[in-house]
């Protein structure tokens, strides 16, 4: 079941997939875990000292 949302926000999730190369539903739940996270409700991953994205923020 697709949840359908306001034009102006079906349009900018449209735009945001093409240009990010991820379906509506994989969007949605990273905007929904982002969120979560920014709010307090999840919390936010550290990344390893030793990761492979060190120093690229």
């Amino acid at each position: 079941m697709m949840m359908k949302l306001d034009d102006d926000v079906e349009t900018a999730l449209a735009l945001s997939c093409e240009e990010l190369q991820m379906t509506r539903e994989e969007l949605i739940r990273l905007i929904i875990r982002e969120w979560l996270q920014g709010y307090g409700y999840l919390p936010i991953n550290d990344l390893d000292e030793g990761s492979e994205t060190e120093g690229s923020a």
